[in-house]
């Protein structure tokens, strides 16, 4: 079994150490993995939450010297608050997709990175990828010398990926950005929640079919007579023992394709009314 435990350092390589951060639930699986790549010179990819054991588990795991670099896959509030406090023991250099994080932040990004931007390590490279759709300024950072690819939110281990369009995120965009990475030579997907991925192109597929399949479902539920997001949901999900906040992300995700279906021209409708056939 994997040791998902939070707080423990767990080597996945030689150049990757994983730290789960104490934060388990719905969103988050067994917590947010924090990435430690490197060794002599390490760069920490997502630090968590701000907890100050999680932030002691990560300096203790590379030394505060080694630490060079945060790097930021976007700026989600299980992602980012430890940059900060990670930063005022290390002084490391904060990279990101932006500079513009959000208002209550404390954290300041030192360095923009653009797509196919790299990050050099004395024993790694890190391209950074711009991967958006789960949130509008996310990151993808491919570790050349593995080829494993740090993928966020954007692909899970164990869970499919939220698309909430009240924090940015955009179905059509989110698909492309699946569609992107499925074509890339991976061996390994590390992803910022549940255990890392060794058969990357199998669950990338999963997760664009699943994608499409639900697409499918409420187009087809559209055209049997107009709905509301909510009785999309209740029609999809209504046999489901779904816990509360589930079953509002599981509008979220309903909203965002039929955002993206009245894109393509086959919907029509507004958040809170009846979604028709066009």
């Amino acid at each position: 079994m994997p040791d998902l435990t939070s707080g423990v350092a767990s080597a996945l390589s030689p150049l990757v150490r994983r730290i789960v951060a104490p934060n388990p639930g719905p969103f988050t699986g067994p917590g947010t993995n924090t990435y430690l790549v490197g060794v002599d010179e390490v760069a920490v990819i997502d630090p968590g939450p701000d907890d100050a054991g999680h932030v002691d588990a990560i300096v203790g795991a590379a030394m505060p010297e080694r630490i060079k670099w945060v790097l930021l896959t976007h700026f989600h509030p299980d992602h980012l608050p430890a940059t900060a406090r990670l930063v005022a023991r290390t002084g490391a250099e904060v990279l990101a997709s932006t500079r513009r994080l959000p208002k209550d932040a404390d954290a300041v990004v030192d360095r923009v990175l653009r797509d196919g931007d790299t990050v050099e390590g004395t024993e790694f490279g890190l391209e950074a990828l711009a991967t958006p759709g789960h949130a509008p300024e996310h990151l993808c950072f491919l570790l050349e010398e593995e080829r494993t690819l740090f993928t966020g939110d954007v692909v899970l281990g164990g869970m499919y990926s939220v698309v909430n369009p009240t924090r940015g995120g955009d179905m059509a965009v989110y698909v492309a950005t699946l569609q992107r990475l499925e074509r890339l030579r991976l061996t390994r997907i590390a992803p910022a929640h549940g255990d890392a991925i060794d058969e990357p192109r199998v669950v990338i597929r999963d997760y664009l079919d699943h994608r499409a399949a639900r697409a499918a479902q409420i187009a087809g539920l559209v055209a049997e007579r107009p709905r509301t997001v909510s009785e999309l949901v209740a029609a999809i999900y209504g046999g489901s023992d779904l816990p509360p906040e589930l079953v509002t992300a599981a509008g979220w995700q309903v909203h965002a394709h039929l955002i993206a279906l009245k894109a393509d021209g086959r919907v029509t409708g507004a958040a809170r009314t009846r979604w028709r056939p066009v």
